[in-house]
């Protein structure tokens, strides 16, 4: 798949300069975005507009944060009115990450389009009914589940070494957390990336 040749490269310049791997993933962000989804066919007549920005809020939202999800919105699914549906990715969670990094999230979004662009008036059903919604993201998560692994660590270990080196500690199964524990014990975090 488009973009697993990148894991390799990326996981040697989280050993080099993390400060400078995070600052060039977030300064080129939407071109990140954009490099994947120019990579999805998206069918005529539809259009997609990205938008990446932070909600306002009275608190600073980190990237583990229930606020820091992404959404895919239906503009409008008419003759008259066009075919268009926006995409939001909310930078707190998703801007420091590389292009491997971002492609779980992105994919994920990408998946919600497919659903909408198959039956628009699902939207409005997903955002009245829970069962309904509970069952569009489960779909979603199957199909997302079907990329290369590696995609999810690369996500995984890029957000956990964000945490690490800016708030603390995300979410990690008990075996890595203990590696992860011990990397931060013997202050030799590449113990933990190695183990990716």
């Amino acid at each position: 798949m488009k973009f697993l040749k990148d894991i390799k490269r990326c996981r040697n310049l989280l050993k080099e300069d993390r400060k400078k791997y995070w600052n060039n993933n977030k300064k080129n962000f939407e071109k990140n975005l954009m490099k994947i989804i120019n990579s999805y066919k998206i069918p005529k007549p539809w259009k997609i507009y990205v938008v990446a920005g932070n909600f306002i809020s009275n608190k600073k939202i980190m990237p583990y944060d229930w606020d820091s999800w992404s959404a895919t919105l239906l503009i409008c699914a008419t003759k008259r009115q066009n075919y268009e549906i926006m995409l939001f990715f909310n930078r707190a969670r998703s801007e420091f990450l590389s292009v491997p990094g971002l492609i779980r999230i992105v994919t994920h979004e990408l998946k919600h389009v497919d659903q909408l662009i198959k039956n628009p008036s699902d939207e409005i059903k997903s955002k009245i009914n829970d069962k309904f919604s509970e069952r569009e993201e489960k779909e979603v998560e199957t199909e997302v589940d079907k990329l290369p692994k590696e995609f999810l660590e690369q996500t995984a270990l890029e957000s956990v070494l964000y945490c690490y080196d800016n708030y603390g500690c995300e979410w990690m199964t008990k075996e890595e957390y203990n590696i992860f524990m011990k990397a931060k014990k013997e202050k030799n975090i590449n113990l933990f990336i190695n183990n990716y």
